[in-house]
């Protein structure tokens, strides 16, 4: 059984993977209160749209912006989706007393959730797992919100809580797995993966020019401007400008766009808005190299995106940037795929480039690099994971 929401705000919702939800899984959505439509209406912004990078948390602020940065940082302990908790808790609570549970599992972030786990717990015993997608406390955007110490202590004493009452921690890199081990009393990695049956068995059609290709939502701490400038270099060669394009799929924020003009690489970039999840996979295949760059912060040597796993079962080429010694490199690694670049690792990324624009100029065709060590990473075996690991804790 599944409990979520049915009305959360979102920069961008994707209904074609309710085809992902099996018959018979009985799935409850409840109310919510969220500050995000609220800040958009106050902007002038419609609908339900949130600007990417945490409402514009880092760079040049408004006077607005600050104010609302200063609420969301203080008011709204550990995050702003914390509304949600009021109409969680009741229905879990409905929930457990009618039907047989075995175990709760709580996802986050948002990581407000976990505190209504930590609630059914303390009142219920019922088995408790917490899971991670990200980091709690070291998230990447924690360090550009303008919050006190006070307000800092407090979220660090609920993260203490969560991971010292659950059950079970599931983490989902091995960085987030290092951070929590010795507050919690078990915890496990099982990081994301594919799915296997969202990868297309062939290929639509092949970019006519030499595509760098960067699918999902673009934010702030991903701006690599070592990148951009290694762009603009190559592009200096007339064969080069003609024949390559960066092409995104997705939400840009705004500090990129700049960068791309302050280059002069604007005209190079292709911007694409947000597809479904199947036409998103299929521009991976139809691409040449897959851009990958790692979102900078203190943390970002434990950062494993989903995104990487989909990446790596279109056997394409991927221009990875980040920490060269963080969990993503030693994914890459492992798989045999080009090594991760350093963010300021300028005349590495021009030579990656420039191999596979070469290769594009004899060949027409995308290459392929790496193993089959990506096979690992299927949802299948990750799911199997999750089952025997559940079966382990509701025995005991």
């Amino acid at each position: 059984m599944v409990i979520t929401v049915k009305n959360g705000s979102y920069p961008s919702t994707d209904p074609s993977l309710l085809k992902d939800v099996p018959d018979g899984l009985k799935v409850i959505r409840t109310s919510t209160i969220e500050p995000f439509a609220i800040y958009n209406a106050l902007r002038g912004k419609k609908g339900k749209s949130i600007e990417v990078g945490m409402g514009n948390i880092k760079g040049k602020q408004s006077s607005f912006a600050k104010l609302a940065n200063y609420v969301r940082a203080n008011g709204f302990i550990p995050d702003a989706r914390m509304g949600w908790n009021h109409f969680l808790y009741p229905k879990a609570k409905q929930v457990i007393k009618s039907t047989k549970i075995d175990a709760v599992v709580t996802t986050g972030p948002p990581h407000s959730t976990h505190l209504v786990g930590m609630r059914l717990k303390k009142e219920f015993g019922i088995t408790w797992i917490a899971d991670f997608r990200d980091p709690w406390t070291n998230i990447y955007y924690n360090e550009f919100l303008m919050r006190s110490e006070r307000a800092d202590r407090k979220d660090k004493r609920l993260e203490d809580e969560v991971v010292q009452t659950a059950d079970s921690v599931l983490s989902a890199s091995p960085g987030i797995e290092e951070e929590f081990k010795a507050r919690a009393a078990h915890i496990q990695t099982i990081p994301n993966g594919y799915d296997e049956e969202d990868m297309p068995a062939a290929h639509e059609q092949i970019a006519p020019k030499f595509t760098l290709s960067y699918v999902g939502n673009l934010k702030p701490n991903q701006n690599t401007e070592t990148l951009w400038k290694a762009i603009a270099e190559l592009a200096t060669d007339p064969s080069f400008e003609e024949g390559f394009e960066l092409s995104i799929t997705g939400n840009i924020h705004d500090s990129i766009l700049k960068s791309w003009s302050k280059t002069g690489i604007d005209h190079l970039v292709s911007i694409k808005p947000f597809v479904p999840h199947a036409q998103a996979v299929q521009r991976m295949y139809d691409s040449h190299v897959l851009l990958l760059p790692i979102p900078t912060g203190e943390s970002s040597r434990n950062i494993l995106t989903g995104k990487i796993f989909e990446y790596l079962a279109t056997q394409r080429p991927i221009l990875s940037i980040g920490p060269t010694d963080g969990n993503a490199a030693k994914v890459m690694k492992n798989c045999d795929k080009e090594p991760m670049l350093d963010y300021q690792d300028l005349e590495g990324m021009k030579a990656l480039l420039r191999k596979y624009f070469e290769a594009f100029k004899e060949e027409k065709q995308p290459a392929s690099s790496g193993n089959e060590n990506y096979k690992q990473f299927s949802r299948k075996g990750t799911a199997g994971q999750l089952s025997e690991m559940l079966n382990t804790l509701t025995s005991s």
